[in-house]
């Protein structure tokens, strides 16, 4: 009895300090977490310090500011401007943790920025900061992918409608090439679509494809299946795409991307599965694995844009809005084709521009 009693006390006094030790561990994550804010939003109010010398200073937010996409965007607006005498950030590459969007625009919209670009989204969180931003007088510019829900200033990306004529044409020349060789068997072509995306421009784009098929005759020839990707990470994508490849019992003959990312892992699971030969594909943008893919027949073509102007667009929404107080709604950046020709007259600098 006496030990049972011993253990029924010690139970009772852990009991009554368990919630003190509770208490002081939720403050001292509390106090970590307080620290970690404080120093981050100092990290970006340097910069904001550091580029007061500029009459305006703006911030670029991205869903991956590591891609090179995003990075020769960044350099094309920055030169930009240089020109009109302000500064711009992207403030993901050089912090030290990763942030998101949302943590990224909290700290643009405290530091009261001049103006922020964003690659935004439908979402109501993006929604509910852009109008925070616009209620702390920050004009925003949507780039790539757009908000119709806030007041953004102006949208900046590519016209999904011309997109999809290139994928198009690119797909009738693969069953022209095929047809040529003695392959006339209709073709099963998968799109990879973004899941994340909820506006209408992925459709758009089908449509516009569909209708370049029809009109050269191959619409009976060509099977397509839209399949959703999630295109938060690359680890993600990457996930997504070899599933296709492991649990698919046919695969497709054409693989078709929308995005660079998408671009990558296809091209690795094709190689990884051994799938080389039997799998077409039509990428998006281009990067060195891009062009050495294409130089090695491994992915038939990709549609690039012009990455600086659309940048220096961006840029210029802003400055149009500061210096006018109204800016245009759209930019519609330039589109060309990538591919074994155009490589060999010099890249991307030559490819063929589209309308």
């Amino acid at each position: 009895m006496k030990k049972r009693n011993g253990w029924k006390e010690k139970a009772g006094k852990i009991a009554q300090i368990l919630p003190f030790y509770l208490l002081a561990a939720l403050m001292v994550i509390m106090c970590v977490f307080y620290f970690h804010m404080r120093k981050r939003e100092s990290q970006v109010l340097q910069k904001v310090q550091d580029a007061e010398e500029y009459s305006s200073y703006y911030m670029m937010i991205t869903n991956d500011d590591s891609l090179p996409f995003w990075q020769n965007v960044y350099a094309g607006a920055l030169e930009e401007a240089q020109k009109a005498d302000a500064h711009i950030e992207m403030p993901g590459l050089n912090l030290e943790t990763d942030y998101d969007k949302r943590d990224l625009m909290k700290i643009a919209i405290d530091s009261k920025v001049d103006g922020i670009i964003v690659e935004a989204d439908e979402s109501a969180m993006m929604t509910e900061l852009i109008r925070e931003a616009e209620d702390n007088g920050i004009p925003v510019v949507t780039v790539l992918e757009d908000n119709t829900q806030a007041g953004r200033q102006s949208y900046v990306s590519i016209s999904y409608y011309n997109l999809g004529r290139e994928y198009g044409n690119q797909l009738c020349d693969i069953i022209r090439e095929k047809q040529v060789k003695g392959y006339g068997s209709r073709q099963n072509v998968m799109v990879l679509l973004d899941a994340e995306r909820a506006d209408t421009s992925q459709s758009i784009l089908l449509a516009s494809m569909q209708e370049v098929i029809d009109g050269e005759g191959f619409g009976d020839l060509v099977q397509i299946e839209a399949v959703p990707v999630q295109s938060g990470s690359a680890f993600a994508a990457e996930e997504a795409i070899r599933d296709i490849f492991m649990t698919r019992d046919t695969l497709p003959d054409v693989m078709i991307c929308l995005n660079e990312q998408n671009t990558t892992c296809v091209y690795q699971a094709v190689v990884d599965y051994n799938k080389v030969g039997d799998i077409e594909i039509v990428g998006y943008y281009e990067s060195d694995m891009i062009r050495s893919a294409i130089r090695k027949d491994i992915i038939h073509s990709s549609v690039t844009l012009d990455t600086k102007q659309m940048g220096r667009y961006c840029v210029d929404a802003l400055t149009e809005y500061q210096e006018s107080g109204y800016a245009n709604e759209y930019f519609a950046v330039d589109i060309s084709l990538l591919d074994a020709q155009t490589l060999g007259e010099g890249g991307a600098d030559d490819a063929q521009e589209t309308d």
